[in-house]
């Protein structure tokens, strides 16, 4: 039996190696052509696709609570409530990216973040990113790494995330940061006011200056 069964696999297999010659060649030049082109739409597509949702799923929106629900510390609904937000609550929403299809979010007038199913939420405009033009390089620095001298010139309290770094910043507050050159995702918020985002590249053996105040407009 042991041998039967081999002898019946190896015959299988060579069917299926003729089979496959014989189809590949049938295949005309014309027929290959076409062949790889379709083979490059599907990747252009696909390409295409990942960029669109790596686009969308990068930038933040502005929203609003169509009803009224928990707002909690994570994406469970076992997770602890921070409080209740009522309907047309203004949201920050930083990703559409989902969690268990919570969005993750910031409660704009009390700058708390957290998480709130999607269901319950409308989303708005884009929030454009900033190119950190603002952020102005004003020196060199003693040592490689990036330098960065930060002023809350509000009368509010301010956070300021630097990648995944959190630094909190009480009314005039001024703080030095040493930082690794490169990119870095910011998102700067306060109580009341709608967050700014972007990203900005810090380079070694410089040092930088970074002013936060708030602008009144009209949305």
């Amino acid at each position: 039996m042991p041998n039967f069964s081999f002898n019946l696999i190896k015959s299988v297999k060579k069917s299926v190696k003729k089979s496959v010659n014989i189809e590949f060649n049938r295949i005309t030049p014309n027929r290959k052509i076409r062949l790889n082109i379709l083979t490059m739409k599907t990747i252009l597509h696909l390409i295409f696709f990942i960029l669109i949702s790596n686009v969308i799923y990068s930038q933040s929106y502005l929203g609003k609570i169509t009803k009224q629900v928990n707002f909690r510390e994570g994406s469970n609904s076992n997770d602890n409530i921070i409080s209740s937000l009522k309907s047309q609550t203004q949201i920050f929403i930083i990703s559409l990216e989902t969690e268990n299809d919570y969005y993750n979010i910031i409660d704009i007038a009390t700058d708390k973040e957290g998480y709130v199913h999607k269901s319950y939420v409308k989303v708005g405009k884009v929030v454009n990113k900033s190119n950190g033009s603002f952020i102005s390089a004003s020196g060199n620095s003693a040592s490689y790494d990036a330098e960065a001298t930060i002023f809350n010139n509000t009368s509010i309290t301010m956070t300021l995330k630097l990648n995944s770094e959190v630094y909190r910043f009480s009314p005039k507050e001024i703080k030095n940061i040493t930082l690794n050159p490169g990119d870095y995702d910011f998102r700067a918020s306060a109580p009341g006011v709608v967050p700014n985002v972007g990203v900005k590249n810090f380079e070694n053996n410089r040092t930088y200056t970074w002013q936060f105040y708030i602008v009144t407009s009209r949305r």
